[in-house]
């Protein structure tokens, strides 16, 4: 999968276990206090938007500067009621254990 490839209402998780709801073209500009593409953070307890990461920190393999917040999969909501529920996700993509 590739950046180009991420829609909103999609989840991603990252090397170091942290879940993000992907939000695609906010109307944004790109600075330091926000993005065109965002990744709004997932707490453990299901709360959206403590944090956030802008989508220009990737490359085209959803890979950032910080290992531990390179995309390591991509999950998909079964139906458009259930965005944002994470256990209602299921992966559609997973990146492949390089050695």
């Amino acid at each position: 999968m590739q950046k180009k490839d991420l829609k909103t209402g999609m989840i991603v998780m990252t090397n170091g276990g942290f879940f993000y709801l992907v939000l695609r073209d906010t109307g944004m500009d790109i600075s330091e206090y926000k993005d065109k593409d965002v990744l709004l953070s997932i707490s453990a307890s299901g709360n959206i938007g403590f944090s956030w990461m802008g989508l220009s920190d990737y490359n085209n393999e959803l890979e950032c500067e910080d290992k531990d917040f390179n995309i390591a999969e991509v999950f998909i909501a079964d139906r458009a009621i259930n965005i944002g529920r994470i256990k209602y996700y299921k992966s559609v993509w997973k990146r492949k254990l390089t050695r």
